[in-house]
């Protein structure tokens, strides 16, 4: 087998061994969040565990791996080992997140949450990690002592993070949507015994007898340990600017499962682009006399990269936007863009990265071992997590946060000027270099105001913000005086604009349970949902949300949950989590609307988080998920439904609120069957209080509350089709649902009105069945709100009063008398009558008068005739 043939199999298997590495990354963090919870704190915590082990495998391995004489065979075993252990983690992991979440409880200290997550963590995953920590070192001394090549220590970290380019697009973009989870890890471990079955064939009767001496730099040396500690400091600020920079770019990209694709395989790319380029034109040289010149040059470089990068952050606010209204619309295009942002803000800084790390590496080579090199870089990496994450972000601001990042490799560069022996001239150059990055620092620093991206309307301003450790969350006043929530610079559902809508999302499932005791929350959000709960009297209350920040500014809304007459519970804790941690039942549990698009958003929607819900409910609860139908397409909301019925087969779908532009859908929950009868809301409501915030959300009579029913059961299944269901194995909303937000947008009335055509809405499905007078009265108002909204969609936004009457006045006139009792029709002609009285008013009084007669039961048309008119025109 000729040479150049053998080396194209072996890069390749090098490659293949990258690929598997950052899929088991990508799969293992998403598996343990399910029982660790989306807490930016375990999230870190799973990421710096996966790199610890890593760094364990390099630094325990490293003496046995330089003494071994057929290190294929141990690259071999280790591939071998991290297959085995991937296959048991498929049943490990299971079973780790059944108990893990009771471990760390519902409460826990962030110093219990961190400490519980990481050390479970590392421990379940060591003897993969501890492989595949050894496994670059193992190909590293492969080609030394059997091929006889000291100085490929770049070639092969360039071909390897290549291979962990690819491992995260395919396990982004088809190994996990197309396979599910469990079968990608064995795919992932057929990759591996391929690596080692592979690389022993290669070597097949190799001896590891070198046929010439190692050139002279490459003999063993004396270990170098101050160079042991830049290999630490420049994987800590490697992996910490990429901590900060996913962070800052989640406030200008869509925030998708491929929004941090996107970046992680910039990220790896260029610094597999620096590593080869360091191959190609510095590795192979024969003198290494100009290498602390070199260090001091690369040290400078990456420092101003970092800050072309963070001023990039700011030009990136501009060009996003502009990419995504001129480019096609369509996922893959949206996705391009987001990868045009990541590389414009991550070519550079990594590039000069992978080049410093091979350089750093191949001096260390001879005295250290690529093991011990490695693992103190690695070691570096698994701290930066929880410093950058929750420490130095947090405190610094983003801004702030970046100089630093880029002051660490300036100071560390000057700490080598300040003791280097180098030539007068070469001092000269390093140290003009040296300049750049520190009057880089002060321009980014006399800068007025925060690296903070809020996109704002015309006359609206920010009134708090706060740069946190989950996400950046920013109070938004418009120009009519309504406050906003964005969190990362996305609007979430709410503000003072939208309470009532935000209060129906509470008093519809309490209603549908009738006499709740206890509630739990799952999501807040502004909180003016969770604000309704104050007005049911006994109501013990407990709310849950991820984000602290949120909590934090629930007063800029007018919620203040210390002033209430029974005081709730409000924890700052992941959704999922809490529900597996909390022994607790509950009359009523709400998961406020979740964006399915969001990164981690989909779990909250799967079989097994519905299963959890339901072992929390008593035996007559109900569990309302709802649903923003104005995110979310059909397909995307068949999965959903189907996911739900698999644990709730006789769930209902209310709808929220008659609006066009932001419908919402309830999908309540039961533990048992739940049918109503008349005068439903008249037995159970008797507190004044209520009762006027009941008529203030428009739900004072059975009518306004079961006339939202869509369907249930049986017809719900019907609509939802055959198709898979969103598990935890296969998460299929979390990369579906981002089809939506990359597409054309459609109007949201259409899927409403689709919604409403398309299920088979009986009473049946609802009333008990000695209730068939009251059941066709139902009947009627559904048709009635149906035919409504088909109406409203033709009514353009702006539109006056005045104008809707005029077209369709005598529409919503029919409306009225199919359905007496239903009274959006019936308000709007009021409304209408109102209006006109001034401008014709014998139009106004002949409308009244129709009215008067359609619903003769409703006394309001005739009360406005006599005030109006004096009852004659």
């Amino acid at each position: 087998m000729r040479l150049s043939f053998r080396a194209t199999l072996f890069y390749g298997l090098v490659a293949l061994s990258g690929v598997a590495g950052l899929g088991y990354q990508l799969l293992w963090t998403r598996m343990l969040s399910v029982s660790l919870g989306h807490e930016f704190i375990a999230v870190m915590a799973v990421v710096a565990a996966f790199f610890f082990g890593l760094a364990l495998g390099s630094l325990v391995l490293n003496r046995w791996i330089r003494n071994s004489r057929k290190p294929h065979v141990g690259y071999a075993v280790a591939e071998a080992v991290i297959a085995i252990w991937a296959i048991l983690l498929t049943q490990l992991i299971p079973v780790y997140n059944r108990w893990l979440p009771k471990l760390i409880g519902i409460e826990p200290t962030a110093l219990e949450h961190w400490s519980i997550a990481f050390a479970a963590s590392l421990l379940l995953l060591l003897p993969a990690t501890l492989a595949m920590g050894a496994t670059l070192p193992l190909l590293e001394q492969t080609l030394f002592k059997l091929w006889q090549q000291p100085k490929r220590v770049a070639g092969l970290y360039a071909q390897n993070t290549l291979g962990a380019v690819a491992g995260t697009l395919l396990a982004t973009f088809l190994l996990i949507p197309q396979f599910g989870i469990l079968n990608s890890q064995f795919f992932l471990a057929t990759l591996n015994v391929i690596c080692g079955a592979g690389m022993l064939m290669l070597f097949l009767g190799s001896k590891a007898i070198p046929d010439k001496e190692p050139e002279p730099f490459t003999t063993p040396g004396r270990r170098d340990n101050g160079l042991l500690a830049l290999l630490f400091c420049s994987g800590f600020l490697g992996i910490g600017y990429e901590i900060l920079v996913v962070r800052i770019l989640s406030q200008i990209m869509e925030n998708t499962v491929y929004s941090f694709a996107a970046v992680l395989a910039v990220f790896l790319l260029g610094t597999a682009m620096g590593a080869g380029a360091y191959q190609r034109f510095w590795a192979l040289r024969k003198t290494q006399d100009h290498w602390q010149p070199g260090l001091q040059l690369l040290l400078a470089t990456t420092s101003s990269c970092c800050l072309v990068g963070t001023f990039a952050l700011w030009a990136a606010d501009g060009i996003y936007p502009w990419l995504i209204n001129e480019m096609p619309k369509g996922k893959l295009f949206s996705i391009a863009a987001e990868l045009m942002i990541a590389s414009l803000v991550l070519t550079l800084p990594t590039f000069c990265m992978g080049a410093l790390f091979c350089h750093l590496s191949q001096k260390a080579l001879p005295g250290s071992g690529l093991g011990l090199a490695l693992g103190c870089n690695t070691l570096g990496s698994a701290i930066a997590p929880i410093l950058f994450g929750l420490v130095i972000l947090p405190t610094l601001g983003a801004k702030l946060a970046m100089a630093a990042t880029a002051a660490g490799y300036w100071l560390l560069n000057l700490l080598i000027l300040r003791t280097s022996y180098t030539a007068s001239e070469n001092r000269v150059v390093t140290w003009s270099a040296a300049t750049v990055p520190c009057l880089m620092i002060g321009a980014l620093l006399l800068i007025p105001g925060p690296l903070r991206f809020v996109t704002l309307s015309d006359g609206s301003e920010v009134v708090q913000y706060e740069d946190g450790v989950m996400a950046a969350v920013a109070v938004i006043e418009d120009s009519s005086g309504h406050h906003h929530l964005k969190v990362n610079n996305h609007f979430t559902m709410g503000g003072t604009a939208s309470r009532f809508s935000d209060h129906r999302q509470t008093h519809i499932p309490m209603l549908l349970h009738g006499h709740p005791q206890t509630a739990l929350y799952l999501g807040l959000g502004t909180g003016i949902s969770f604000d309704a709960a104050q007005y049911y009297p006994g109501l013990n209350t407990v709310a849950v949300e991820l984000i602290p920040e949120a909590i934090g500014v629930m007063d800029q809304f007018g919620v203040e949950p210390h002033r209430w007459n029974s005081k709730p519970q409000v924890i700052a804790a992941d959704a999922r989590r809490y529900v597996l941690s909390d022994p607790n039942h509950y009359d009523v549990i709400i998961a406020e609307i979740f964006h399915p698009s969001r990164d981690g958003a989909g779990s909250l929607y799967t079989v097994e988080h519905f299963q959890a819900v339901k072992q929390r409910l008593t035996e007559d609860g109900v569990f309302c998920q709802w649903l923003p139908l104005f995110q979310l397409d059909i397909p995307t909301l068949k999965t959903i439904m189907r996911s739900f019925l698999a644990v709730f087969p006789d769930a209902q779908l209310h709808l929220g609120h008659l609006s066009l532009q932001q419908p919402i859908l309830c999908l309540a929950g039961f533990n048992n069957n739940k049918s109503f009868h008349p005068n439903w809301l008249l037995e159970r409501i008797h507190n004044r209080q209520l009762q006027q915030q009941l008529i203030q959300a428009r739900l004072n009579s059975d009518f306004a509350l079961l006339g939202g029913f869509i369907g249930a059961g049986d017809a719900l299944a019907k609509f939802a089709g055959e198709g898979p269901l969103n598990t935890d194995n296969n998460p299929v909303v979390i990369y579906s649902a981002p089809d939506f937000v990359y597409q054309q947008q459609q109007d949201p009335s259409i899927r409403l009105n689709t919604l409403l055509n398309t299920i088979n809405t009986q009473p049946e499905q609802l009333m008990a069945k000695d209730d068939a007078k009251f059941g066709q009265r139902l009947e009627r108002y559904w048709q009635g709100r149906n035919r409504f909204i088909e109406t409203g969609m033709e009514f353009s936004q702006g539109q006056g009063i005045s104008q809707i009457i005029a077209t369709s006045g005598q529409e919503l006139l029919s409306i009225v008398e199919t359905s007496p009792d239903f009274e959006p029709a019936y308000r709007t002609l009021l409304m209408g009558a109102q209006a006109m009285s001034q401008v014709n008013p014998y139009e106004a009084y002949n409308l009244l008068s129709q009215l008067q007669a359609a619903s003769p039961q409703q006394p309001q048309a005739s009360i406005m005739k006599k005030r109006l008119f004096g009852g004659n025109l």
